[in-house]
């Protein structure tokens, strides 16, 4: 009868048997070989806590998260106009999460710059239009005042922080602008102010000043975001001329100094001749 040993030795189903045998034990000592570079490479079990980051500056945020050897990185920035601007606002892993070391921590910042926004056209519309058009953009109606006007209940001009403003004009989200509304034409009789050579703006600021408003406005060539170089050659009422309060003054604007200067110098001639 055969035995153990002559069966491991000289037979093949023993060599198989060590074959195999052999093959487990390099599966198994493979695996544990894994198991233990796994549990190194992740740290298995060592995790920490996420600080709380909101409110911070990225450069804050780093120091403190140097300390659970985690690290910062900002993968997007938003505009919330009730946070500090440059400040973080959103946290991925959120606070008190438990993460392992060396892991990022995902960050959204808060714009550093506040958003500008384009001021809509809101003359000859009323007030309740303006005030709907300008909260949909993010702006408000601090107040209104009322000012002699053909355009009664309408919004003639437009008032930020003392100054009057045209469309386009960029101004921060959030702002507040007050409102001049035409009260109706008056009975008082006042004289037309003189408005050539003045810009558009500083025309609308003196002509709500002598209780006036500015009518149609005409470009001999249509600008191209550059209304300030435009400049006003002739005006209809005329100055000097007695009209009710309220009165729509027409304007003519041009950027052309020849024509500017002809209309100028036609005027010193009226005013000479009379």
């Amino acid at each position: 009868m055969m035995n153990f040993k002559t069966f491991w030795k000289e037979t093949i189903a023993g060599f198989i048997i060590k074959r195999v045998l052999l093959a487990l034990l390099i599966v198994i000592v493979l695996a544990w070989v894994t198991l233990l570079l796994l549990d190194r490479y992740t740290h298995h079990g060592e995790s920490v806590r996420v600080p709380d980051l909101q409110g911070l500056f990225v450069e804050e945020a780093q120091s403190i998260l140097a300390n659970y050897a985690l690290y910062p990185e900002v993968i997007d920035s938003v505009y919330v106009k009730d946070k500090p601007l440059g400040t973080i606002v959103e946290q991925v892993p959120s606070a008190n999460s438990s993460v392992k070391k060396n892991r990022s921590i995902y960050l959204i910042l808060n714009k550093r710059q506040m958003n500008m926004v384009p001021f809509p056209d809101v003359n000859d519309i009323s007030v309740r239009q303006a005030d709907a058009l300008l909260k949909s953009l993010g702006l408000s109606v601090s107040g209104v005042i009322y000012s002699p006007s053909e355009f009664k209940d309408l919004v003639i001009d437009v008032s930020y922080m003392g100054q009057s403003i045209v469309p386009g004009t960029r101004l921060p989200e959030g702002s507040r602008v007050t409102l001049i509304v035409g009260s109706g034409v008056g009975s008082e009789i006042s004289y037309v102010p003189d408005l050539v050579g003045r810009t558009y703006v500083n025309a609308k600021n003196e002509a709500i000043v002598s209780m006036f408003v500015i009518g149609a406005v005409n470009y001999d060539i249509p600008p191209a975001g550059d209304e300030n170089e435009y400049i006003i050659y002739k005006q209809k009422p005329e100055a000097g001329e007695e009209m009710p309060s309220g009165t729509r003054i027409n304007i003519w604007l041009t950027k052309d100094q020849n024509l500017i200067e002809q209309s100028m110098n036609n005027r010193f001639e009226e005013e000479q001749f009379f």
